[in-house]
């Protein structure tokens, strides 16, 4: 068996976050209707895509902190819509979208049967940047919390992926050789090149960065391919069963 651990990503590699995140939104759209009069929700899920991969980037690279994203990323949707910014407004809406978004269930197609499948043949593990005190929420409500052995939380590593420290924690929790590990994610940057400078194999789920072109968000001006062709690369997760 050429791997004994399997590492992956979380939100939009096993967690849906497209769908738990167009859910919530709607939901949330619809709920302070009279805030949004002559606004799309198709408009604002769009732009709402546009903003939080921005922000996202900013909060790897420790430009901003997860109180800032948390509210930022819908202050600029919101002014994308060319609504008027209320900040106590984008306060509230962004702790409402924090309480409904993480305890919905959506888990990404194969996601399941990919995890049953790799249980008692590897040891699983996660690897996120996701925020710790809502991440298990999303475990839970997709029932796959008992599939891992560790979840290795940025916030406790102190570096966020791709930085290589908390892919070092991952190796120390989890006593994984890295030549013998496979990271599996959907972020080019932070999952796959990231694993690549720990010196870990990678499998590159591309859905996320699908949609991300498919709704003109693809925001960050860095290459997104660099040079570097990963392990695997995979369009959906059942692929992953080939690979193993």
């Amino acid at each position: 068996m050429k791997y004994t651990d399997i590492f992956f990503d979380l939100d939009g590699t096993l967690w849906d976050l497209k769908r738990n995140t167009r859910v919530a939104l709607e939901a949330l759209f619809n709920e302070y209707a009279g805030y949004f009069n002559g606004v799309s929700f198709d408009h604002l899920y769009a732009r709402y895509h546009h903003h939080n991969d921005h922000v996202w980037a900013l909060y790897r690279d420790g430009l901003i902190d997860k109180e800032v994203l948390r509210v930022v990323r819908f202050e600029r949707t919101f002014m994308d819509c060319s609504m008027e910014v209320n900040p106590d407004f984008a306060r509230v809406f962004a702790n409402r979208f924090l309480e409904v978004c993480p305890r919905l269930p959506h888990l990404v197609p194969g996601a399941m049967e990919l995890l049953q499948h790799l249980h008692g043949r590897y040891a699983i593990h996660i690897i996120t940047n996701g925020f710790r005190e809502v991440q298990g929420f999303k475990l839970a409500a997709g029932g796959i919390t008992d599939f891992f052995s560790q979840v290795i939380y940025s916030e406790v590593a102190g570096v966020r992926k791709p930085h290589r420290g908390i892919f070092e924690l991952a190796f120390s929790l989890t006593h994984a050789d890295p030549s013998r590990s496979l990271m599996v994610g959907d972020d080019w940057e932070a999952d796959i090149l990231g694993a690549r400078d720990a010196g870990m194999d990678q499998a590159f789920l591309t859905s996320t960065e699908e949609l991300l072109h498919e709704l003109g968000t693809v925001t960050t001006d860095r290459p997104r391919r660099h040079n570097h062709q990963p392990t695997y690369s995979l369009s959906n997760l059942s692929q992953l069963l080939n690979v193993l």
